[in-house]
């Protein structure tokens, strides 16, 4: 499912968070929700192609389903299940993501 690819971090895919200039990673903060971080995908934009697969899951009538994606997908998933569309600040992005080979299981709402 081509909408649950991890976001588009732009000139800082690939990079350790250390390497990403200070400036950049403040920029981000400041506006959060429609700050394209690297010049690409905006966290509202990540979350509105998330949120798409996810409500399409939540009208479905009895079918499970299982997600293999990255922790960023997995964290968007954790913020749609509590009801948050777009987060508005950093701090309410969850830091706690599966580790890698783990999973996570969330009920539908």
């Amino acid at each position: 499912e081509p909408r649950l690819v991890e976001m588009n971090f732009g000139v800082y895919e690939g990079m350790t968070w250390a390497d990403i200039p200070k400036n950049a990673l403040d920029a981000w903060t400041a506006d959060f929700a429609h700050h394209r971080f690297g010049g690409q995908e905006s966290v509202a934009q990540f979350m509105a192609r998330v949120a798409a697969v996810w409500d399409a899951w939540q009208a479905e009538t009895a079918r499970d389903q299982v997600w293999i994606s990255h922790a960023g997908v997995a964290r968007a998933a954790e913020l749609l299940h509590r009801g948050i569309r777009v987060p508005t600040s950093a701090q309410q992005w969850p830091t706690q993501a599966p580790g890698f080979g783990a999973w996570i299981m969330q009920p539908r709402n």
